[in-house]
């Protein structure tokens, strides 16, 4: 009889510890950031562009210049327009109203974004006066699709600000990286993508970040969607018109122009482009990697990519990959790196700018791939992605506004001006 109390005793004593643990577990919570569905019928979004002559910067996404103009999108909502001519004053100019924009490009005054399914050229000569010039209806976005009632569909964060829900962890989405309830999207809080590259050769083309979806090169547009690299004609003086496209599977981010190629990231690897035929590019290799989201820039015979865990790709890397391309046919591992979380990257030289999202934004020493410095980390702000424009001039953008740099001693930079969201 006392060996059997004595046993239970154990056990309860055991029972005990176990939910102790557990409840210990589950103090941990998670924050995620909400993003709701927005319906809308195609004469909704088939419109002219309205304009708005005070807006307030929120959910900043890309970021582009183009002639002293600086533009940031609001994802899902439009395009801000700054004067970037005093990088220490930039004043806002006007916000162009295009639903469901995420990407943009510029040749010669013509600004080319995506507009919920469609791709839409838009004649910015008049700043104030912008005028749509051509529409190309059912472009392949990634952030849309159709309902079987035949509206259109995309996600946008909460309205009217963005709202962070917290998980806890006996929630059964609690380890997830994004999940559903109902038709509204959750995504981890510190991975939310803000999904765009020096834009190429080509006469009175603009610069973008690392993240870009569209670029311009000579006389062609590339865009990528989920799946596929899509080309363009685009002559100067007129609206782009589709040329071809190639399947490179599912997980396409990033597309980034350098030196007459074209260089692709995915969530599984980088893919190599070359533009012989530009209109149609023929696929030179792929450089695979862990399942990751994956930014890339290039200069001279090095590919700098940036993997990091959570959102859609769904990865557990957070590193900075150096690749050597001196052979565009096979590209070959340098090494790997660890990083925070990282995004965007520009580099100049022997210099990477690199955003580490809600950990700032770092300046790596990179003139020897095999043990990359760091020269300097900004920890107080939050990096999405950057664009080094040459002459010290460096800007990023994160959750928390935009900022401009002068960097002429990268490991004392000087902070020119910051554009803060609402």
């Amino acid at each position: 009889m006392q060996k059997i109390q004595f046993s239970f005793i154990l056990f309860c004593i055991a029972l005990f510890s176990m939910t102790s643990c557990l409840t210990d577990e589950c103090t941990e919570q998670r924050e995620y950031t909400r993003f709701d569905p927005v319906y809308l019928k195609a004469d909704e979004f088939r419109k002219d562009i309205q304009t708005e002559s005070v807006k307030a910067l929120e959910d900043p996404g890309k970021i582009y210049y183009y002639n002293d103009l600086l533009l940031i999108n609001q994802k899902g909502r439009g395009i801000h327009i700054y004067d970037n001519t005093d990088k220490s004053n930039p004043e806002f100019v006007v916000f162009y109203d295009i639903v469901g924009n995420f990407d943009m490009t510029i040749k010669d005054d013509l600004l080319v974004a995506d507009n919920v399914i469609d791709m839409i050229t838009i004649d910015i000569s008049d700043i104030m006066n912008p005028v749509i010039i051509d529409r190309i209806e059912d472009f392949r976005s990634r952030y849309t699709w159709v309902e079987d009632n035949g509206d259109f569909q995309y996600w946008a964060y909460s309205v009217p600000s963005p709202v962070k829900e917290v998980i806890d962890c006996s929630d059964a989405n609690f380890n997830r990286f994004q999940f559903w309830r109902g038709d509204v999207l959750f995504l981890a809080d510190a991975n939310v993508e803000t999904n765009v590259i020096p834009a190429g050769s080509g006469g009175g083309t603009g610069i973008g970040g690392s993240t870009a979806r569209f670029t311009v090169v000579g006389d062609y547009l590339y865009a990528v969607d989920n799946n596929s690299l899509l080309s363009y004609s685009f002559p100067s003086g007129q609206a782009p018109s589709y040329s071809s496209s190639s399947n490179l599977g599912w997980g396409i981010e990033t597309i980034f122009p350098y030196k007459n190629n074209l260089f692709i990231g995915s969530n599984s690897g980088m893919h190599i482009f070359g533009l012989s035929n530009p209109s149609n590019p023929n696929k030179l290799s792929t450089f695979q990697h862990a399942r990751a989201c994956d930014p890339v820039v290039v200069e001279g015979d090095l590919a700098y990519v940036t993997l990091r865990d959570g959102n859609f790709c769904q990865g557990f890397a957070n590193q900075l990959d150096i690749i050597n391309i001196e052979d565009l046919t096979n590209p070959t591992l340098i090494k790997s790196h660890n990083m925070k979380n990282p995004h965007g990257l520009s580099v100049d030289g022997d210099v990477l700018y690199l955003s580490e999202g809600s950990f700032g934004m770092k300046i790596l020493d990179v003139s020897n791939s095999e043990k990359v410095k760091e020269i300097h980390w900004e920890q107080s702000i939050d990096s999405r992605d950057l664009i080094y424009l040459g002459n010290h001039h460096l800007m990023t953008i994160g959750e928390d506004g935009f900022r401009q740099y002068n960097v002429e001693d990268p490991s004392n930079i000087v902070e020119l001006s910051f554009i803060p969201t609402r």
